[in-house]
């Protein structure tokens, strides 16, 4: 008996997981999206990738870095509530040798290296 009320009971906890899971997804997925940067860049390869990718992994508030070779975009999505610098993303693609050809962030759209 003890054992269908633990399997019960896991069931019913794995339930509540799924559901904090699926009901937490589109708030943080709306605030993520409200804050990444958007970057396109001129030529890239998967050489291109690894670079940037590396780049921005060590950057403190950067939860994730997407790179889509066919659009030349790179797109940073920040920790939750951070907001990333449009002047120091854009120097570190600078310092990679990648200078974003258009860059959108919450702070407005950029065709050249912002003043802040």
């Amino acid at each position: 008996m003890s054992k269908l009320f633990r399997s019960a009971g896991l069931v019913a906890g794995l339930m509540l997981l799924a559901v904090s899971i699926f009901a937490s997804s589109p708030a943080q997925a709306a605030d993520a999206a409200k804050s990444k940067v958007v970057m396109t860049v001129g030529e890239m390869c998967g050489g291109c990738v690894k670079k940037i990718t590396k780049r921005f992994e060590g950057v403190e508030g950067v939860a994730k870095v997407q790179c889509n070779i066919e659009k030349q975009s790179v797109t940073l999505i920040p920790e939750q509530h951070v907001r990333l610098s449009p002047k120091g993303v854009w120097e570190i693609m600078e310092g990679i040798g990648k200078v974003p050809k258009l860059m959108v962030t919450p702070d407005g759209t950029f065709t050249s290296k912002p003043r802040s």
